[in-house]
């Protein structure tokens, strides 16, 4: 990769940006079907393996505490990886474009992670906690090293009086990746059955997921084409600007200071239980947790999102995206104070039902947001890194606040430890609708 200065420009601040052509809509879905893949892989591992692995393979009594030690550091990682790769990839010089090079090597050596995490239980028991975290770390790191470019390319390419469709085609593709993620998972994993046969499983579905990323990482490299940065682009590589390129004062760009905060408090409320619904449904419902989870619960909230995904994108192009993002935030608020007074499998599943609603327009018209918001400057990698790093970091909070809240609460009648979950995600959400109304620049 080079990055060189072309004479009397600015180090610090990339060109402006023209608007792109016009893309068809085979292009669009070229464009987005790699979030499909992506979002197959870390469903299926977050929503059902990693949690089932963790309470079958090491102690069940500190499930909770476990979970959020194996995850938690992968995590944290990732928020690092995102943003510096996605602003890297705003001055990469490859001649396949900016983009799609960081995903053929992120994709590769997430492909050699996959693998070893498909024989990790066969190592002795002692070794089982460091290495599914270690493995989670090289997931996660390899996974933001392809998809945080990636998340930039919708600015590059697409014009924006089409993101609001596109931004609805990459939903769908989100949701219908993370659906199907969570039914095959589902289906192959079951904690309850013999271990010899459980670490069978674990095999099966970590090289599948391997196979589905290598099918479809291919086809996107093939399909999208990008045109390299031109020479009057190239910028020199300095590391104290560039670091500082990662700060700026919220009065500067207000508008999108106050997206990245209401994207934070947001998946804030989604993370805070969504590592833990296996449990919830383990503990409080009594039923296999990767069955119920992974075959029905997610199944039912994905289904109920598919066409909101779509609608809320079209609608937001002529109507608006507050409206929506006010709607949407306050049926998932809604959704969640079922959980705190109604623990059954009946209610669960009408509550998946209603929050997949409200989630599939959020979905959609959050990436829509945050692009209207986005800095005039041709840095779109950058901002959609810090962007995807508001998704990834409440992960790691998330998870931390919810394994101690659990563990501590973990004797406690009437599940009470649940009960306080659900709830701090109601604060959650609600804050996280409300900061949307600060945002002047965008209707």
């Amino acid at each position: 990769m080079e990055i060189s200065e072309q004479p009397g420009s600015d180090a610090t601040s990339p060109v402006l940006a023209t608007e792109p052509r016009p893309v068809s809509l085979l292009e669009q879905i070229n464009i987005n079907v790699f979030w499909l893949a992506n979002q197959f892989h870390w469903n299926a591992i977050i929503s059902v393996i990693i949690p089932s692995m963790v309470a079958k393979l090491l102690d069940p009594a500190q499930k909770d505490i476990n979970l959020t030690l194996v995850v938690a550091w992968g995590t944290l990682a990732a928020v690092v990886v995102n943003p510096l790769v996605g602003a890297i990839s705003d001055y990469a010089t490859f001649r396949m474009g900016r983009r799609r090079p960081f995903m053929l090597i992120g994709t590769i050596f997430n492909i050699l992670a996959l693998v070893a995490f498909a024989f990790a239980p066969y190592l002795s028991p002692g070794l089982l906690l460091p290495a599914f975290a270690v493995l989670f770390l090289l997931l996660q790191a390899s996974n933001n090293f392809a998809n945080s470019p990636w998340s930039a390319i919708i600015a590059d390419k697409v014009p924006v009086k089409q993101r609001g469709l596109t931004a609805g085609i990459n939903g769908l593709c989100l949701l219908l990746g993370t659906a199907i993620g969570s039914v095959v998972a589902g289906l192959i994993i079951n904690k309850r059955d013999a271990l010899d046969v459980y670490k069978n499983e674990i095999v099966w579905i970590f090289l599948l997921i391997a196979v589905v990323q290598i099918i479809v990482v291919a086809y996107t490299i093939l399909t999208v084409k990008e045109t390299p940065l031109p020479l009057e682009a190239r910028q020199q590589f300095r590391l104290g600007p560039f670091m500082r390129k990662f700060f700026f004062k919220p009065s500067q760009y207000p508008d999108l200071s106050w997206v990245l905060l209401a994207r934070l408090l947001v998946q804030m409320g989604i993370w805070t239980i969504f590592y833990f619904l296996q449990y919830y449904a383990d503990d409080v419902l009594h039923i296999s947790g990767e069955q119920f989870i992974g075959g029905q619960f997610l199944p039912v909230l994905l289904i109920a999102s598919l066409p909101t995904s779509l609608l809320a994108g079209w609608a937001s192009d002529r109507w608006g995206r507050k409206g929506l993002v006010y709607l949407s935030g306050a049926m998932m608020t809604l959704v969640c104070i079922l959980f705190i007074f109604f623990q059954s499998t009946s209610i669960s599943l009408i509550a998946a039902l209603f929050f997949g609603i409200g989630y599939g327009a959020y979905s959609s018209v959050d990436w829509a947001l945050v692009a209207d918001a986005l800095p005039p400057t041709d840095e779109a990698g950058k901002f959609l890194g810090i962007w995807s790093a508001m998704g990834i970091l409440p992960q790691v909070v998330g998870i931390a606040i919810g394994g101690i809240l659990l563990q501590v609460l973990h004797n406690t009648p009437n599940h009470l430890g649940y009960t306080t979950l659900f709830a701090v995600t109601v604060i959650y959400f609600a804050l996280g609708t409300a900061v949307i109304y600060q945002v002047k620049g965008v209707k």
